[in-house]
């Protein structure tokens, strides 16, 4: 490459290569950052029955921000009912009308794949969700304890 228009072409198409590297790299970058915000900030699906004296009302892949906690998906799907106790959590009181009396409860159950069913360990409000989750209120009977598995 003794000729000299050769040598500055070569330059230029190197200069050039290294700016597109450098704007590719930026973008990518930038993508890369949005997709990871995008799942931090994301949506979830979950699967909440509501199970009543005599039939169980679905609500298959409902979609909720991620973070969102058992009551805030079951406000989003029916009419509750409930009383804050501070520093323990939310008590059901009702759900779609049908309130707690006598020893029927409202309990939420959640399902394991090697466990079945699960009684809820918390109150609904405390319970963050995960994406892919089955969620079941069962109006039972609670005069036993701990109630029979749905």
């Amino acid at each position: 490459m003794d000729n000299p228009s050769m040598m500055r072409m070569s330059e230029r198409v190197l200069k050039a290569l290294v700016v597109l590297f450098f704007i590719w790299g930026v973008v990518a970058t930038s993508l890369y950052a949005n997709e990871v915000m995008r799942g931090q900030e994301g949506e979830i699906r979950v699967n909440i029955g509501i199970r009543y004296d005599n039939r169980t009302e679905w609500h298959n892949s409902t979609v909720l921000r991620k973070g969102a906690t058992l009551l805030e998906a079951t406000k989003s799907v029916a009419s509750v009912n409930y009383t804050e106790y501070p520093g323990m959590g939310c008590f059901v009181n009702s759900i779609n009308g049908v309130r707690n009396e006598g020893s029927k409860y409202w309990i939420w159950w959640y399902w394991d794949r090697s466990m079945g069913w699960v009684l809820g360990p918390v109150a609904a409000d405390k319970y963050l969700l995960s994406d892919g989750e089955t969620l079941l209120w069962f109006y039972e009977d609670t005069s036993s304890y701990p109630p029979p598995k749905p």
